[in-house]
């Protein structure tokens, strides 16, 4: 069953718990986000243990590094969120930060890359979003460093494509029933949000068969209801309303929980799904895109890219 995870963030009153995602198993690191990064970035040879030290051996104090995803994938300009809280458990918010990544055994340092801040909507939250070259697979280090000196360290779950556990982009995209006002397919409620979301016109296996293009959406707003994850389905609702009104693209969410929350609805566990929220484009030929997870609320750009590549 899939299980919440927790970020601290501050807030006026004091540290709030934002949750970033739901997730099975064993705790992991994750995702795909934004930003711009230095021009070629140096690399040189350094044990993967010892990246941090070598990177900023004078730190001013230890921050921790917060991974705000499930998986990120090898290749080029790879998206990855993070949050940085200080040595007193108070968020980092608005600073800059350069990461550095390693290799799984020891070897290149590549780095370093800027990373940006974005702030979550309407809350005194944010992430920091970074594109990364990742060409191992494994379990990466990256150390994340401000200008003041302070540092942390994170290791990344980094897949080939060919063994990811979520499906990757190439790869076909399940072809399976989601709900929709005439058939709840046993789903206790179409959509969480208040009032319900517009983006359960068709049913998901209809429009791939149709050779519909399609930008799917798996979250629960009523169950998930922190700033960072619950206006998920919110921020795409506004996306697709942004759209061209003849853009031949389907909008579809779909509910995690079939019920009150207790049990995990059949299309999230057709998709392998073990977090959420997740969107995945699907193009006209039934494969997927692109994919996109953790913390959407402050990914409109990458979603609203996702969208443009499959119209």
């Amino acid at each position: 069953m899939l299980h919440r995870r927790h970020l601290l963030h501050a807030t006026a009153a004091g540290l709030a718990t934002a949750l970033l995602g739901c997730e099975s198993g064993t705790t992991v690191d994750g995702p795909t986000v934004a930003t711009a990064s230095e021009s070629t970035p140096a690399t040189r040879a350094t044990p993967a243990s010892a990246l941090l030290e070598e990177v900023a051996p004078d730190r001013s104090s230890e921050l921790t590094v917060i991974n705000a995803s499930f998986e990120t994938l090898t290749g080029d300009d790879q998206l990855f969120a993070f949050g940085l809280v200080g040595p007193d458990n108070t968020p980092v918010t608005g600073a800059e930060v350069s990461v550095w990544t390693g290799s799984p055994e020891g070897g290149q340092v590549r780095g370093p890359v800027r990373a940006s801040f974005r702030e979550v909507p309407n809350q005194p939250l944010g992430l920091y979003v970074v594109t990364l070259e990742l060409p191992e697979p494994g379990t990466i280090p990256m150390a994340a460093v401000t200008t003041d000196g302070a540092g942390g360290e994170t290791v990344l779950r980094v897949a080939d494509p060919e063994t990811a556990i979520v499906l990757p982009p190439g790869a076909p995209a399940p072809v399976v029933a989601t709900p929709t006002p005439d058939d709840l397919l046993g789903f206790e409620r179409l959509c969480t949000l208040d009032p319900p979301c517009g983006m359960h016109e068709v049913s998901l296996d209809e429009a791939l068969q149709a050779g519909e293009p399609v930008m799917l959406t798996i979250a629960t707003p009523g169950f998930c209801e922190t700033a960072i994850c619950g206006p998920t389905v919110e921020v795409v609702e506004g996306i697709r309303a942004s759209r061209p009104a003849d853009s031949p693209i389907r909008w579809v969410h779909v509910e995690v929980f079939s019920d009150a929350g207790a049990t995990v609805a059949d299309p999230v566990t057709a998709w392998q799904l073990q977090s959420e929220p997740w969107i995945f484009g699907v193009g006209s030929d039934g494969q997927i895109t692109g994919r996109l997870d953790g913390p959407l609320t402050i990914l409109e750009d990458e979603i609203a890219a996702l969208a443009d590549q499959i119209a």
